[in-house]
């Protein structure tokens, strides 16, 4: 058998909490800055074991063995708080989170030029999509812990998790809540939900639940009937996994790489509204089909999207670019 590949000292800033919830499970050692603002966010209060809060005056004196950067400007960061160039005097891994903006398919990615600095893609959409340039690229889909089968669907309304639904609008699809409503009723967990009730959509059947822990929230979105995922133009959401890990059936919009990971058998996704609409309404008025597609779709999440795969891909990429 071969060795197990070394433990390596990791500086990654928290940006997207349940990608860094998985990545973090890893064997290594994590270097999380924290600054007080917005250009390090810490831990957050998060129980990382194997993740170290580092005060940016202190990571000149920290060992690093790689640098994975999620945002242009951390590239300039860790030149000053390391005083060390990524790429060139550490190694160094971008990692892009999200689909292309502004334009889909003429955005030049900000390391297209950076030969000597892999980007990695959380899909292959996202791949596609972006002018990567000279970069050399690859794709590690998302892993995370299994929550369980926690799929009853007690409650016959359709849930969906959206963080800043106001603020984020179109993009991920709060304009379609509304008119989704008139077929179900829809209760919106995440970030600033609150602000659905005064955020225009008027006598609407659309609930912000605001946002709860973890696992009160998978509890709690488990017991509705249906999970509905609106995101015109955002990266394939952690959320409509953690929904299909659930054991529930998914109604979704038929946009980026959704269509490609929910099977016919677990849901319907369509680019009509009206389809999603009374597809939702199916599956509220009948729990048994709903009990069927839901477990589907548990089944395709743990065997596409689990944790240990996401582990190894990313030890191996690790080493990789270490050596």
């Amino acid at each position: 058998m071969a060795d197990p590949s070394p433990t390596r000292s990791v500086l990654v800033w928290h940006v997207h909490g349940s990608w860094m919830e998985s990545f973090v499970a890893g064997p290594h050692r994590y270097l999380v800055p924290f600054s007080g603002d917005g250009l390090a966010r810490g831990l957050c209060g998060r129980d990382w074991p194997k993740a170290v809060e580092v005060a940016p005056v202190s990571l000149a004196t920290e060992h690093v063995d790689l640098v994975v950067v999620q945002r242009p400007e951390e590239l300039e960061l860790t030149e000053r708080w390391l005083g060390r160039r990524p790429g060139i005097d550490v190694p160094a891994i971008y990692l892009e989170h999200n689909a292309p903006r502004p334009n889909a398919v003429d955005s030049l990615h900000p390391v297209a030029e950076h030969g000597d600095v892999p980007l990695v893609h959380v899909t292959d959409f996202n791949r596609l999509m972006w002018d990567n340039g000279s970069a050399p690229t690859r794709v590690i889909t998302h892993g995370i812990h299994d929550p369980g089968q926690l799929y009853t669907g007690e409650i016959a309304s359709a849930a969906t998790m959206i963080n800043e639904p106001v603020r984020r609008g179109r993009t991920v699809g709060t304009d379609l809540l509304e008119p989704l409503s008139r077929h179900v009723p829809i209760d919106v967990w995440g970030i600033g939900t609150e602000e659905l009730d005064t955020g225009g959509l008027g006598d609407s059947r659309v609930t912000g639940r605001g946002d709860l822990p973890a696992a009160r929230l998978m509890t709690e979105v488990a017991r509705r009937r249906v999970y509905l995922h609106t995101a015109r133009w955002t990266s394939l959401g952690l959320s409509l996994v953690e929904a299909m890990f659930l054991g529930m059936p998914i109604v979704a919009v038929a946009s980026t790489m959704t269509p490609m990971v929910v099977p016919a058998e677990a849901g319907v996704v369509s680019a009509d509204i009206d389809t999603l609409g009374w597809a939702a309404e199916g599956f509220v008025a009948d729990h048994g089909s709903a009990v069927a597609a839901g477990k589907a779709a548990r089944e395709y999440a743990t065997s596409h999207f689990g944790i240990e795969r996401f582990l190894a891909e990313w030890d191996a990429l690790i080493e990789e670019v270490c050596r």
